[in-house]
């Protein structure tokens, strides 16, 4: 079985290729049947370019790339980045000012327009040991 589509794939390590290979190895799609699966990019704007100039049809990649060169993106996958910061930090100034800038409306306005971003807990503290 191959399927029809040629995507560009990214360098062993990369969280998106890792993406990748556990959606194929979960729909029990050999990597050898992804036309272009040995095709290697260094980055996501790669992806996207390969995409926008034909040489590829698909790849994984941000929706804030996507837009950035005109294209269509289809949301894979979610993912959550916490800051950890030791307890004993939580209050010093440096801190706190990065914390009230997590927080910060403008933040929200330009994650925003980036797309593709949840700000629903961005600048919250969820947790102290």
């Amino acid at each position: 079985m191959e399927v029809g589509a040629t995507i560009v794939n990214r360098e062993l390590g990369a969280g998106s290729r890792m993406l990748l290979e556990r959606i194929l190895q979960k729909e029990q799609i050999p990597f050898h049947a992804v036309k272009g699966f040995d095709d290697i990019v260094k980055n996501h704007h790669d992806v996207a370019e390969a995409v926008a100039t034909g040489i590829a049809d698909a790849g994984i990649s941000t929706a804030s790339i996507a837009a950035t060169y005109g294209l269509g993106f289809i949301p894979l996958h979610s993912s959550r980045y916490d800051l950890v910061i030791l307890k004993e930090y939580l209050e010093e100034a440096p801190v706190q000012q990065l914390l009230s800038t997590l927080g910060h409306r403008l933040l929200y306005c330009q994650l925003e327009f980036i797309g593709g971003y949840d700000t629903s807990t961005t600048g919250d503290v969820v947790a102290t040991v």
